[in-house]
């Protein structure tokens, strides 16, 4: 008996005794409304919410706010957000848990690419701990429960590793 899941690309072909060959492929698309972009799929939203509240939206998706690892991932999501004509939107790098250690969230990831603007982040008033993109190409920190558009990251592997 041969059997299909398109959702993961899976395929069984079961023999008698139980036995069982399985041939399992990574897809190579995005669900419907994600932009694949290198192994990842990316969701720039139409909402605004707070940071916490941006998480957990990608979070109930499978995914997780976006982390930019190197300078060529930022220019993609600056044209995404240029496409949709957003001037700014939430990343997932936050430092609510050490101030001034900016970390990939919910994992606690160590940044090793960053792009803060000139002066950033400086924790303004004393209540910036959410990162924030602009279109002008720099990083800055800012109050989480600001509203902003957000964008949600996740990998099209079938192994569901979301930080790289």
């Amino acid at each position: 008996m041969l059997s299909e899941d398109l959702s993961t690309m899976s395929y069984q072909l079961e023999l008698g005794l139980g036995l069982c060959i399985c041939l399992i492929g990574v897809a190579q698309t995005c669900s419907e409304g994600w932009i694949k972009h290198g192994s990842a799929c990316y969701h720039m939203t139409a909402e605004k919410e707070s940071w916490f509240d941006a998480m957990n939206m990608c979070q109930i998706h499978g995914s997780v706010l976006a982390y930019i690892l190197h300078q060529e991932e930022e220019n993609f999501i600056i044209g995404l957000m240029n496409s949709k004509h957003f001037n700014v939107a939430w990343l997932g790098g936050s430092d609510w848990n050490l101030e001034g250690s900016f970390l990939w969230e919910p994992y606690g990831d160590k940044m090793n690419y960053t792009n803060f603007a000139p002066g950033e982040p400086n924790n303004h008033h004393h209540n910036e701990d959410c990162l924030l993109l602009d279109t002008n190409l720099h990083w800055s920190d800012r109050n989480c429960d600001d509203m902003h558009f957000y964008i949600c990251k996740k990998m099209d592997d079938i192994t569901g590793n979301l930080i790289g």
